[in-house]
């Protein structure tokens, strides 16, 4: 897999995709500052959601883990950039 691969992380948007490389992606995702649902920037926000969401589709994640993690990062998100 190349690192130059790009990864829509807004797939469920076909007027606002969201396009990162693969090795942007891995970088965001792995970010901790503040606690892995701490984002600084949206384009890691989404990747985080993208990844939340992509373990939980193939059961990487039970489905209390899942929604707990998301609650974490949709409040967070809020609190940070719709001020």
């Amino acid at each position: 897999m190349s690192s130059h691969e790009l990864i829509n992380v807004a797939n469920l948007s076909e007027e606002f995709p969201l396009w990162v490389t693969r090795e942007q992606y891995e970088q965001l995702r792995r970010l901790n500052q503040g606690g892995w649902t701490h984002c600084q920037s949206p384009e890691e926000w989404m990747v985080k959601l993208h990844y939340l969401r992509k373990g939980y589709k193939a059961k990487k994640i039970d489905r209390a883990t899942f929604f707990q993690k998301e609650r974490e990062l949709v409040l967070r998100w809020w609190s940070q950039w719709c001020r």
